[in-house]
């Protein structure tokens, strides 16, 4: 075997070991120290929509629904770069196809150079919010698979329960959950406490 070659399957033999994932089968990441685990995903919600009331009541409905449950979960927000390309493309083509007014030929230049000023200075990206809820598995692993989708389901219930959209990981989700997670370029790794742009979800404010 060539030094090179020993050199790359060295290599791959340390990444093998540093990583914790046996399998991803379903909704479900199967751990090599025996823990099954499940992802819920929280869609972006913009509360400024809502008059004031409305805010605080819903914060405090979800603020309610969490109270005493914490038991294996964790919460976490992934930002990711956004490719800006398409909709470039698709002002200038507005721009180029717009010839007779002139107010509207402005806006769109103004828009392009906001595409482009966005695209350069490295803010243009948006977050991506996850529950990761875990459980040991059990002799009997669909009792335990049965016990994870049950949690996943209040997670997911607790957040329709006021208007937000949530969905449990398939197989392919949970793919890319791994792959965003993993991907030096995409994610910067940064606390929710040093980074005023990430607010948690479950997070409620004072109104």
């Amino acid at each position: 075997m060539s030094k090179n070659k020993q050199t790359v399957n060295e290599r791959e033999l340390t990444a093998n070991q540093f990583t914790n994932v046996k399998d991803i089968k379903g909704n479900f990441l199967f751990s090599k120290d025996g823990y099954l685990f499940g992802y819920l995903r929280v869609f972006p919600y913009n509360l400024d929509l809502l008059a004031i009331d409305e805010r605080r009541i819903r914060t405090q409905n979800l603020s309610l629904s969490f109270e005493g449950d914490r038991k294996d979960f964790d919460y976490c927000a992934f930002p990711r770069e956004l490719d800006l390309d398409d909709y470039k493309n698709y002002l200038k083509k507005q721009y180029q196809e717009e010839l007779s007014n002139y107010g509207k030929r402005q806006i769109l230049a103004i828009m392009i150079r906001q595409a482009a000023e966005l695209s350069s200075s490295g803010e243009n990206y948006e977050h991506h919010h996850y529950f990761k809820i875990w459980a040991r598995a059990e002799k009997n692993i669909n009792d335990t698979k049965k016990e994870l989708l049950t949690r996943l389901e209040e997670f997911k219930q607790r957040y329709s329960g006021v208007g937000i959209d949530a969905e449990i990981l398939n197989e392919t989700e949970i793919f890319k959950l791994c792959n965003l997670f993993t991907n030096s370029q995409q994610v910067s790794f940064m606390s929710t406490a040093d980074n005023p742009v990430i607010t948690p979800i479950p997070m409620i404010k004072d109104y």
